[in-house]
C-alpha cells in the first residue's frame, strides 16, 4: 500500500497542484491532509476547494480552526512585534477571503484520523496526540516527551505536521513522523515538502519528497492581494534551519 501524506499547504495553490501532480505520477494509493490549508497564502478559497473536489481525508490544523471560527489568533507561538502583526493580518485577511461555505467545511474537520493497513495502526493529527492543534513536535523535543505522546496515541505510526519541518523519529517500537510543508516550508528548502509511505505485511519504508513549483506566481499573487512583504521572503528564502538534526533520510525501511 502507498501511502501519502501532506499538509500546512496555508493558501499556496501552486505548491499544492504540484504536489498532487507528483502523487498523481507516483501512483499513491491513498492520500491524506493533515491540517492548515489556510492561512498565510493568498489563495485560500481556492485551496480548500480543491481538497473539498478531491474528497481527500484531512483534520483540523490550528489555522483551519481560526478561519473556520473566525478568530483573532491562530495559537502559534509567534515572537512579540512584527512576526505577530504579520500573523494576525493574514489572518483577518484570510477569514474576508474565504467563503462561509469553506468555513464550514474548516469548522466541521476532525481532530484526528486513525486507520490500520497492511498490520500497521496509524494515527494523523496535526500538533501531538495530546495537544490536536497547538503542539509543536520539533527535532528537538526531548525523547521523554516523544515517549509519553507515542504512549497516548497507540499506534504504531504517529504523522503530524504543525511545524512545518520535515523528520522521523524511532522511539521504543513506535515511529513518529512530520511531514514537512507544501506550502510554507522552514527548514530553508523552498520547494513544497509531503511524506510517502510503503507499507506491506508490517513493514514500512518512507521517503520525504520535494517538488518544485512556480513560487514567482505565488509571490505575485501575494503583493497583489496586499498581504505583507515577509510572506513573500519566506517562500523565496525556505526559511533557513538547520537541517542536520531533524532525523530526515531520503528513504530508510523499518519493521514494526
Amino acid at each position: 500500500m502507498r501511502l501519502a501524506f501532506f499538509s500546512d499547504i496555508h493558501g499556496n495553490l501552486e505548491a499544492l497542484q504540484a504536489v498532487l501532480e507528483d502523487m498523481e505520477k507516483r501512483g499513491i494509493d491513498r492520500c491524506y491532509c493533515l491540517g492548515d490549508l489556510v492561512g498565510y497564502g493568498p489563495q485560500p478559497e481556492e485551496v480548500v476547494g480543491k481538497i473539498r473536489e478531491l474528497g481527500i481525508p484531512t483534520i483540523m490544523g490550528n489555522y483551519d480552526d481560526a478561519i473556520g471560527f473566525e478568530k483573532e489568533s491562530c495559537g502559534c507561538a509567534y515572537n512579540p512585534g512584527r512576526e505577530t502583526r504579520v500573523g494576525d493580518e493574514s489572518i483577518k485577511w484570510s477569514i474576508a477571503n474565504t467563503s462561509d461555505t469553506s468555513k464550514e467545511y474548516l469548522r466541521r474537520l476532525p481532530h484526528t484520523i486513525e486507520f490500520e493497513d497492511e498490520g500497521v495502526s496509524f494515527l494523523l493529527v496535526h500538533g501531538s496526540p495530546l495537544e490536536h492543534l497547538l503542539e509543536y513536535v520539533k527535532p528537538t523535543t526531548p525523547p521523554e516527551r516523544l515517549e509519553r505522546l507515542l504512549e497516548k496515541a497507540g499506534s504504531d505510526v504517529v504523522v503530524n505536521g504543525h511545524t512545518h519541518l520535515p523528520m522521523v523519529r524511532w522511539i521504543k517500537g513506535k515511529l513518529l513522523f512530520n511531514d514537512g510543508s507544501v506550502g510554507r516550508p522552514k527548514d530553508g528548502d523552498w520547494r513544497a515538502c509531503y511524506l510517502l509511505v510503503d507499507v506491506n505485511r508490517g513493514s514500512l519504508s518512507y521517503e520525504f519528497l520535494r517538488v518544485e513549483y512556480d513560487r514567482k506566481a505565488t509571490i505575485e499573487k501575494i503583493a497583489k492581494a496586499g498581504l505583507p512583504a515577509e510572506l513573500s521572503v519566506v517562500l523565496a528564502l525556505g526559511e533557513g534551519y538547520d537541517m542536520g538534526s531533524t532525523g530526515e533520510s531520503n528513504s530508510m525501511e523499518f519493521t514494526l
